[in-house]
């Protein structure tokens, strides 16, 4: 799993890629880490902390990671998928500080045809930091060309 980078895994590219690395990959569950610096330029305050709303796209990225790494089992490329919605995030900090370790992790609860449901949460050390459902579908390949094609 080490010699996977997460740029492997995800169709984002930098300054948006916001991970720094896959931890674990299980089947139904992903941890994933990053450590709030200069990777998150574009999204840091003035004192350089990552502000908590960030959360919900550092749980999207892990889910995309888990999504790369079933593609792979797979033998298929890394494919957009999109963030439908988010159920209830809820944020124990004001934001992530400069230098925070974080461990994001996502669990399938539910999918069907391209449609799943996460249970995500943000921890710092072992302690919760952001929890939230995220519902995301992952088009196929012609269903993705045809939503390119009418925006």
């Amino acid at each position: 799993m080490n010699k996977i980078t997460i740029a492997e895994l995800l169709p984002h590219q930098a300054p948006m890629l916001l991970l720094d690395r896959l931890l674990d990959y299980q089947g139904a569950r992903v941890r994933c880490e990053t450590r709030v610096g200069v990777q998150h330029a574009l999204l840091l305050d003035e004192q350089g902390n990552l502000p908590a709303w960030v959360g919900i796209e550092l749980m999207a990225q892990t889910i995309a990671a888990w999504a790369g790494m079933r593609g792979r089992e797979r033998d298929e490329p890394v494919r957009i998928g999109m963030l439908l919605g988010s159920r209830q995030y809820q944020s124990q900090v004001s934001a992530f500080a400069a230098g925070q370790r974080l461990i994001i992790e996502a669990e399938c609860l539910l999918e069907d045809g391209g449609m799943a449901s996460f249970e995500c949460r943000i921890l710092s050390g072992d302690r919760p930091c952001a929890e939230a459902r995220l519902s995301t579908y992952l088009p196929s390949e012609g269903e993705l060309a045809t939503l390119l094609d009418t925006a």
